[in-house]
Order: C-alpha cells, then structure tokens, then sequence
C-alpha cells in the first residue's frame, strides 16, 4: 500500500502542477493571439483527443499487460518484446497522422471553419503544423501507460511536469519575439518531440533485464487483441460524447465562440486533473490483484479508493460549480466575460463530476479485460449527444453545448454501474452509492452553498484567491469527514503519529 500511495500522491503533484500552468498562462495566450486564433489552439486541442484514439488501444493493453506481468520474471522477454513491437507500430502511427493533418488541412479551413479575420491559407498552415506537433507528442501518451503498468508514476509525472512548464511557461518568451500562432505551434511540436523521446529511453531504462535481445513479435498482440479492440471502441465512442460539444460548436458558431468555450473546457479540466490521479494508479494495482485472484483486497481497495475519489470530486465540483462566475472573474478579471461563462463552466463540472465517479468502477472493468459495457454505454450516449447538441447549440448558442456532456454521464451512473456490479461484484452497488458516494456530494454541495452565501465575492487578487482557497478546503475537509473510510483512516493516522 505504501507504493500505491506513493503513486497516488505522484500523480496529484503532476497533475495540479499542470492544472497550474494551464490556469496561469492560457489567459496569456488569448491576450496576445487574440479570440479566432486562440479558437484553433482549442480545435488543436480536439484534434489531439480525437487521434489519440487511434493507437487501437496499444497502449492501454500494454499497460494491463505489464501490470499483470512486469513483477514476474519469467515473462520480462515477453513484456520487452511487446513494448518493441508497440512502439515500432506507434511511431508508424504518428507519421501518417502528421501527413493525415497536412492532406486535409486546406479542405478544413476552407469548408469547415467560420473564419473572420485569419485567411483560409493562414488557418491552412496552422492546422498542418498542428499535426507536426500532434504527431511530436502523440508517442509520449503510449510510453506514459508503459510507466504506469510498470508503477513507475514518480517517474512519469517528473516527465509530465518539466515539459508541462516547457510547453506553458516556455512558449512565452517564444511569443514576445514572434508574436504568431505559426511560432505558439512551432514550439509545442519541438516540446513534443523531446518530451516522447526522453519518456521513450524511462520505459527502456525500467523495464525488467531480459535474458536475450529484444525482437518484433506478434505472439502477446494475439493474447491482448481483442481487449486492444475492446479499448479501441470505447475511445472513439467516448471521445465522440467529449467531442461533440467542441465539433457542433465550430461548425455552427463563430469560431471566437470556440476560444471562450475552450476556457471554460481548461477550467472544468481541472476536475479531470483529479480524477486521473486515481485512475493511473489503481488501473494497474487492480490488474495485478485480478491475476493474483485476491478478491478480497480488492473489494476494500474498490471502495476505500471509491469514497477518497468521491471526496475530491465533491469537493472540487461543488466549489467550481457553486463559484462559477467568482472562479472565472479570479482567473480573467473579465466580469462580463465571466457571466457569460458561469453557466457552461456549471455544466461541464457537472458532467465531468459524474464521469469521474465512473472512474473506479471502469478501471476495475477494464483489470478484468471486459469492454463491452463501457462500449455500449457510450454507443447509446453518443447516439444521444448528438442531436441534442445540434439542437441545444442553433437554438441557444455556446452556453447550451455542454449540455450533451451531461445528460451523457448521468445516463451512464444511473444505468452502467448496476449493470457492472451485477457481474463483477454481485450485492455492491447500492454500498457504491449510498456510502461510498453521496455523502460526499450531498455535504460538498451543502457546504459550499452555505460558505457562498456568508462569503463576500472575493476580488481579482491575491486576498480573493485566499479566500476561495480556503472556502475550497474547508469543502474538502467537510467532504473527508462524511466518508466513513476516510474517516476510518484519517482515525488510524492519527492514532499512529499524533498520539503521545
């Protein structure tokens, strides 16, 4: 356990240091590349979820692969082998996304996106080298799910974070001199590129000593085919419920609308940011558990880690949702740019909330190899989505996007975990929701209420973000307090170090 939280914690220092260059220099950005230019960094975003899909789900079976295998080592030649083949496939990948990218980008800026003031040969240029620079990063994704099977997140994160300041701070200076768009995606293709390679040469380095020389085989991609499939299926399912709000978006409104959307995605991202922490540290610990057939501790790591994820979702989703106008006047000192957020950022933490909640359960669907229910799941979701998002969007513009996102997530909750702990753990899922996940919700959103009401709007400084801070952790403290599990452990804690 003491590794796991080891991980665990890793991977919240990583991903608030990013949250962090993310909440501090993206304002930046929109001041010097202005609204339509900033919207096609967001569509870089989009286009960077999309393509992520199409390693078929190499590097998701790679990670079960090396959870279930890396500590055994009579299989450290198998485990080496698959990474080789993997990783020959991705680079692979990568080249023809990047010439995918060039292909089309003049079809793209010609016939899909509603531009003003940037020419169909400037946002054509753009988008190609977009793909450059999707292409530069996109192997760091397949060596980043190679870190975790292996339980090496302290590592992956130290990686994650330096280029994170590389990409966010570093580009800065980059655009004082050159103050374009061609140079903002210049210099995330050549962070990109470093930041796969310098992850590539971790996962060689910690990778178990084989007894012969690594070689290209097709012998443990048979084995994982079909779960690589499974994975493959609901990536392109998932992110078309993700990205259909962004995709319906800049086909029917301006493209401008797009950069004011894309901050409040980068705000409600936030959320995600501490959610992933959980995941990429218990997908594997469950994988290792479901081959040693330990199903003891895994059903009290299911529900011990099931009421800590619950506790920083409430906490987090309630500030955000309750401070909404407050969160984003901190962040932008635009008050009316602010209110005209508020009610998409209430929407997409809303959405993200529930998402987050299905974490656990889908990484304890996944240590098992079984995708069809997430699979479905997102296939009705989607079917869903997207004629409410045309509709919401022509009828009532940007602020109705996210509702899709929603009405998703919560089908998901309500149908898909009875569903997944009739087959995986039979009696479970009313402790699931009952005891492991609202009282947290229920008490983070009462708390909140309570302190926005007796707080005074916090200005745009530093006494302001004071202020919402300590509002942010008296929720979590609360939010602790109601689940009986963290209780239980914060007791234990206590008695072993604090007690004389």
């Amino acid at each position: 356990m003491a590794a796991l939280r080891r991980n665990i914690l890793a991977n919240y220092l990583g991903q608030i240091w990013m949250a962090v260059m993310a909440v501090i220099f993206l304002p930046h950005y929109l001041r010097i590349l202005g609204g339509e230019a900033f919207g096609l960094v967001g569509l870089m975003l989009s286009f960077q979820a999309i393509l992520q899909l199409f390693d078929f789900g190499i590097g998701g079976a790679t990670n079960r692969h090396l959870a279930r295998s890396a500590h055994n080592p009579n299989l450290s030649d198998s485990s080496r082998d698959l990474v080789r083949t993997s990783e020959v496939v991705i680079w692979l990948l990568a080249a023809a996304i990047a010439l995918l990218m060039w292909l089309t980008s003049g079809l793209l800026a010609k016939h899909w996106l509603h531009l003003r003031g940037i020419t169909p040969g400037e946002a054509g240029a753009a988008i190609a080298t977009m793909g450059v620079a999707i292409a530069l990063l996109w192997p760091s994704t397949f060596y980043a799910n190679c870190l975790s099977g292996l339980e090496l997140q302290p590592q992956l994160n130290a990686i994650l974070a330096v280029f994170a300041t590389l990409r966010y701070a570093g580009v800065l200076p980059v655009l004082w001199v050159l103050p374009s768009l061609e140079a903002f995606l210049s210099w995330h293709a050549l962070v990109g590129a470093v930041q796969s390679l310098v992850s590539a040469w971790t996962v060689w380095r910690y990778l178990p000593p084989g007894r012969r020389p690594v070689r290209l085989t097709r012998e443990n991609w048979r084995g994982s085919s079909r779960f690589a499939g499974g994975l493959f299926v609901i990536g392109v399912l998932a992110l078309g419920v993700s990205q259909v709000d962004r995709l319906v978006l800049t086909s029917l409104r301006p493209l401008e609308e797009m950069g004011y959307y894309t901050l409040a995605l980068s705000m409600a991202a936030g959320l995600g940011r501490m959610v992933q922490p959980m995941f990429n540290a218990l997908y594997p610990r469950f994988s290792r558990l479901v081959a040693q057939q330990d199903t003891v501790g895994l059903l009290a790591l299911y529900h011990l880690s099931s009421q800590y994820l619950a506790v920083v979702i409430a906490a987090v989703a309630a500030v955000l949702t309750v401070f909404a106008h407050e969160v984003l006047f901190l962040w932008t000192g635009d008050g009316a740019l602010s209110a005209k957020l508020a009610p998409v950022l209430q929407l997409l933490v809303l959405g993200s909330a529930l998402n987050g909640l299905m974490n656990i359960p889908y990484a304890l669907q996944l240590a098992h190899g079984w995708t069809r229910l997430a699979a479905w799941l997102n296939a009705a979701s989607l079917a869903m989505a997207v004629p409410v998002c045309l509709l919401a969007v022509d009828r009532y513009g940007m602020s109705a996007a996210a509702l899709p996102w929603l009405l998703a997530n919560l089908v998901s909750v309500m149908i898909g975990i009875p569903l997944m702990h009739r087959r995986l753990l039979p009696g479970q899922a009313l402790r699931w929701y009952l005891q492991d996940n609202l009282p947290p919700l229920l008490v983070g959103v009462g708390v909140a209420l309570a302190l926005h009401a007796l707080l005074p709007p916090p200005a745009h400084n530093w006494a302001g973000l004071v202020s919402l801070g300590l509002a942010g952790g008296a929720t979590l403290l609360v939010c602790a307090l109601s689940a009986p599990a963290v209780r239980t452990s914060a007791h234990k804690w206590l008695t072993q170090h604090c007690l004389v």
